[in-house]
């Protein structure tokens, strides 16, 4: 039974505050899709894919010994992306102002399951910067790794120069979504404190519920109106009143 009451009071709340629940949805959630379509940066990403090793394999050779070579490929080719000579040599082909700290912190190596195949993803405000760094990444890489370990077998995959960065932030179906339903329960909450602070009664159901009695009402409205209130005297004619003209 408390619970039904509960519930009743809510209802009760959502509707006589329907009006701050509607502005609070209105204004937070034009705000939210202006800030993130406007005026935040949005986030670009592009991935290359880095085959390590070759996926054919000979007569001679056992599979399981050409599986444990491709893979301890794949983790040395991965150890040699991320240092700080590879770095150096992207930020110098691209003429990057950004720090190799900074271009560090952009790139991320994926490796599923321990494949022969490394993915190169890099993030970036611009789509453009987003797809030259993530190629610059994969040719330096492989340079150096052919020329340190003397292995010829390690390629890119994806080199399609028409293919473009992903769109990750904002995307627009999901950000009026979010806002519409973040305005939405600020808005009750805006709703429940206002009802909250709020001692005064705006009807006599009101009242009743507080169980206090009415015992009269009072007009307060004190405005003045622009035309007087003719007498019984003045809407006399001039011959009742004894008002006679000139002899």
């Amino acid at each position: 039974m408390n619970e039904k009451v509960k519930i009743k009071d809510f209802i009760r709340i959502l509707k006589k505050r329907i009006v701050i629940i509607i502005l609070s949805t209105l204004c937070i959630t034009g705000f939210v899709i202006f800030s993130s379509m406007y005026i935040m940066k949005p986030t670009y990403q592009y991935s290359t894919q880095v085959l390590a090793g070759s996926l054919s394999m000979g007569e001679k050779e056992t599979s399981i010994n050409k599986v444990q070579e491709n893979r301890q490929l794949a983790l040395s080719y991965m150890d040699i992306i991320k240092s700080p000579q590879i770095m150096t040599g992207v930020k110098d082909s691209l003429n990057l102002k950004t720090s190799s700290y900074e271009l560090l912190k952009q790139v991320s190596i994926t490796n599923r399951d321990n494949s022969q195949i490394i993915i190169i993803t890099v993030k970036d405000s611009n789509p453009e910067s987003a797809k030259a760094i993530a190629q610059a990444v994969a040719i330096q890489s492989i340079t150096k790794f052919k020329e340190f370990a003397n292995v010829k077998q390690i390629n890119i995959l994806n080199n399609n120069e028409m293919e473009q960065a992903e769109l990750l932030f904002p995307k627009p179906k999901f950000i009026i979504a979010i806002s519409i339903v973040i305005g939405f329960f600020a808005g009750i909450g805006l709703a429940l404190l206002r009802e909250h602070f709020d001692d005064a009664a705006y009807s006599d159901r009101e009242l009743e519920r507080l169980g206090l009695p009415l015992l009269g009402r009072v007009n307060l409205n004190t405005k003045m109106k622009n035309k007087k209130r003719k007498t019984p005297y003045q809407t006399l004619s001039s011959t009742e009143r004894g008002e006679h003209g000139g002899y």
